[in-house]
């Protein structure tokens, strides 16, 4: 039987290889230098986070862990990792969109290109790992590898949707076990978020469903 890590790193990895086809998509090239669907994001910008979703995998399995570094699992990174009513000119916001544009290169085809020999490298690493493996993330928490590639599957499921908008074309559909993990973890986050209640509401009572239940 797969490890958790296995299982979590086939569909990361399945999930990426539907992105990678969006990143070869004409389209892309044609947009590069137009605005996104999210505000003061360009294209280029939003395809480059997308690919980060990947390249930061690398980096992050490249980095020692120091000893006494807390140890997160995915939904408290993301509970953690920034505000999500941060306008776009929180510091923060303007640092995502900076890497972004700097992750793009040079154009779609480089962007592309990189995104999937960073895909190819990680394929028979993960096979190797255990689920428990540690990762050093943004140099300030460990998080077990499972965890850490359930964070990297939400953002390509959910910046794939934001470049499809972008472009103007079908979101195109992950596989259906990476789909599971990215909304039962969603749904964990609008939990830590906004109670019990409001979100059962949201799910199952549309005459008393909050007006917004979101993750971020």
């Amino acid at each position: 039987m797969r490890n958790l890590a296995n299982v979590v790193a086939a569909e990361f990895l399945a999930t990426a290889a539907v992105v990678s086809a969006l990143l070869h998509d004409s389209r892309l090239a044609d947009r590069w230098t137009q605005p996104s669907a999210l505000r003061d994001f360009r294209i280029s910008g939003l395809a480059g986070h997308l690919g980060r979703a990947v390249f930061n995998v690398e980096r992050y399995l490249d980095a020692p862990v120091p000893a006494g570094v807390d140890q997160i699992d995915a939904v408290r990174y993301f509970l953690t990792a920034g505000d999500p009513q941060a306008g776009p000119e929180d510091p923060t916001q303007r640092h995502i969109r900076a890497r972004g544009e700097q992750a793009a290169g040079t154009g779609a085809t480089d962007l592309a290109d990189r995104f999937d020999a960073a895909r190819a490298r990680l394929e028979p690493r993960l096979a190797d790992l255990p689920s428990e493996h540690p990762v050093l993330v943004f140099d300030r928490w460990a998080m077990p590898l499972d965890q850490c590639l359930i964070t990297r599957l939400i953002e390509l499921a959910v910046h794939l949707d934001d470049l499809a908008v972008s472009l103007g074309v079908p979101t195109p559909d992950i596989p259906d076990e990476a789909a599971d993990v990215v909304v039962t973890t969603l749904a964990r986050i609008a939990r830590a978020h906004h109670g019990t209640v409001p979100l059962l509401r949201a799910l199952s009572r549309r005459e008393r469903a909050p007006g917004v239940i979101t993750a971020f």
